[in-house]
């Protein structure tokens, strides 16, 4: 969703890059790849973005990860993000940054063979799982310093996409278009955010929603989550992030658009 970037843009653009067919001439995001890596693909997807894809002889996707990662940060690149889980595909990943640009790398094993996908492009002033928005939402009332809200905020949860148990709602959002409606919660949680991705990979499920995926993101040593989904007309993203007003908790955004038209 245009208008509501949950995550890295890199793995987002990863996701829609790796279904691509054709090459074309994208540049190679690390020069000195090892000799036995045989590229196997080079798009330019435009606006300044390209994506490269390498095969190699292994299941060790974890080494190669780390190969692509050390050459990377010999030729400069800062080491911002990992990730781990069922996403596209790909088990591991890693994001890095150079001047004003984003590098993904991701490996998966396919049989005896690791695909190593390495994407970059301008960072376009997006953050990891930034969740911001400029829509006007609820807030929470006032609280004594350091004490966390037990208390819901005015709003409702939504009834397919349940509140983590134990949650509090902070903050709702809701904005109606002609021909699509995107609605969001927010909820404080002092739960880890694994147990929240698990929560909502069942629960979920148990509703009916279909295309589950799921991310863990460490980001600075802060974990977080990323889950999408899909349900008839309902697009659906979660994600955590690590509250900026209490310590040892963290926020949970519930994301879902619908098309209705």
């Amino acid at each position: 969703m245009a208008s509501n970037k949950m995550y890295l843009f890199v793995l987002l653009m990863i996701i829609g890059g790796i279904a691509l067919s054709g090459c074309s001439s994208g540049d190679p995001g690390v020069d000195d790849i090892p000799s036995e890596y045989e590229e196997t693909r080079s798009i330019n997807l435009g606006d300044n973005i390209s994506l490269t894809q390498y095969e190699i002889e292994t299941q060790d996707s974890s080494q190669v990860l780390n190969d692509l990662q050390q050459t990377a940060e010999s030729e400069g690149w800062e080491v911002i993000a990992d990730w781990e889980g069922d996403f596209a595909g790909y088990k591991v990943g890693v994001a890095l940054e150079k001047d004003d640009r984003i590098m993904g790398i991701n490996t998966a094993v396919n049989g005896n063979i690791t695909t190593a996908t390495v994407i970059t492009g301008p960072r376009k002033g997006v953050n990891v799982a930034d969740m911001n928005n400029d829509e006007t939402s609820s807030q929470v009332a006032e609280e004594e310093p350091d004490a966390p809200p037990t208390t819901d905020v005015d709003g409702q949860d939504f009834a397919d996409a349940p509140r983590y148990p134990d949650s509090v709602r902070t903050g709702t959002s809701l904005t109606a278009g002609s021909d699509v409606t995107q609605e969001k919660v927010h909820y404080l949680t002092s739960d880890n955010p694994e147990d929240v991705k698990n929560f909502y990979e069942n629960e979920l499920e148990a509703q009916g929603w279909e295309n589950i995926q799921s991310q863990m993101l460490t980001e600075k040593g802060d974990v977080r989550i990323y889950v999408t989904a899909t349900k008839d007309s309902k697009t659906l993203e979660i994600g955590t992030q690590p509250s900026s007003d209490y310590d040892d908790m963290d926020e949970i955004i519930i994301y879902v658009e619908t098309r209705t038209a």
